[in-house]
């Protein structure tokens, strides 16, 4: 099933009608930061920034971001003198981009400097899946951004074609190699993954990954798997469906997608109908796959973190949305058609 549940929404809907805010964002989307990819390159400008009074940094612990208790919490934002007095040693900043007109960095801090949290009292490093669901829309966006850039610069620190050290650039977007014979760039990447919901004749195909014994029991989700090099985002869905559960799919029908940062993958969220035939399981990805009707769907969504025969994922995944989506605008095993 690839890598993992996916993404988180907040959709708007009634389950009953059949009507959907489809303009609702999912979690880690939506932002509203000014990413200002112009200025990444501008080291003078940068350099500025770093040393402004209205600059703010985003402190990361172990990829997980200094968050304020709050009701919502909020992002732990610190100015430079709390940051140099964080380390001796002088820290890389991530640019993330510019709000109302001041700058804003991400640092990642040691994993082994665990003495005291900074920040205002009730301040705290939280992990990412679980503080997400409970900030603000643009803040979840900065925490999957900052989360993102931090984890692609720790494990590229060579160049990918001689293996000499690469140095950062571009503020944090960019690596280069120090071999002035080589000078290759990297970039980060993210990775594009199919997640669909499949269906048929008012029923949907979920399936139990062979990892469950980290899941609570009965958890179903999607399909989902990784898009390979020259394949479209339909022949993806096709190729995961057949090799996971031995299904021909029809009509593909784009829903949403999500950044997903853990590290960095763009979840791309469909419907897919599948053509007659009997289900079958790979081993190597699956411990079982199976039809449900619309009714213990919906049960499962409404009653999500309690244990049954079936348990979908949370509402901080793309499957839960999907799952949600069909029920509220499907109307039977022809929908939707192109």
């Amino acid at each position: 099933m690839g890598p993992g549940p996916g993404s988180s929404c907040h959709v708007t809907g009634d389950l009953t009608t059949g009507r959907i805010d489809r303009e609702s964002v999912h979690t880690f989307a939506g932002g509203s930061l000014d990413r200002a990819a112009h200025v990444r390159s501008d080291s003078e400008r940068i350099a500025r920034f770093l040393k402004s009074d209205s600059t703010r940094f985003l402190p990361f612990r172990g990829l997980d971001p200094l968050i304020v208790e709050g009701s919502p919490p909020s992002l732990g934002w610190l100015p430079r003198g709390e940051i140099d007095g964080l380390l001796e040693v002088e820290l890389p900043a991530l640019f993330l981009g510019i709000e109302n007109d001041a700058a804003r960095f991400a640092v990642a801090l040691p994993e082994t400097d665990q003495e005291s949290d900074p920040g205002p009292e009730g301040s705290a490093f939280r992990g990412v899946r679980e503080i997400a669901p409970l900030l603000r829309v643009p803040d979840a966006s900065v925490v999957a951004m900052g989360r993102s850039l931090a984890a692609w610069n720790a494990t590229h620190g060579h160049c990918s074609r001689c293996g000499s050290p690469a140095s950062m650039t571009e503020a944090g977007h960019a690596r280069r190699c120090t071999d002035d014979l080589c000078g290759t760039v990297q970039f980060p990447r993210t990775d594009p993954v199919v997640i669909m919901l499949i269906h048929r004749d008012g029923q949907c195909l979920l399936g139990r990954a062979i990892r469950a014994q980290r899941y609570p029991p009965g958890l179903h989700s999607c399909l989902a798997g990784y898009v390979e090099p020259g394949e479209s985002i339909e022949e993806a869905v096709r190729r995961e469906t057949w090799e996971e559960a031995g299904l021909r799919i029809g009509h593909v029908h784009y829903h949403s997608s999500q950044p997903w940062p853990f590290p960095s993958t763009l979840m791309i969220g469909c419907l897919a109908e599948a053509r007659p035939g009997e289900a079958r399981v790979d081993p190597a990805e699956l411990e079982s796959v199976r039809w449900f009707t619309r009714r213990e769907l919906r049960r499962a969504v409404e009653r999500w973190d309690v244990d049954e025969v079936l348990r979908v994922p949370p509402p901080l995944t793309i499957a839960h949305q999907l799952a949600k989506a069909w029920l509220a605008e499907g109307s039977g095993s022809d929908w939707p058609r192109p």
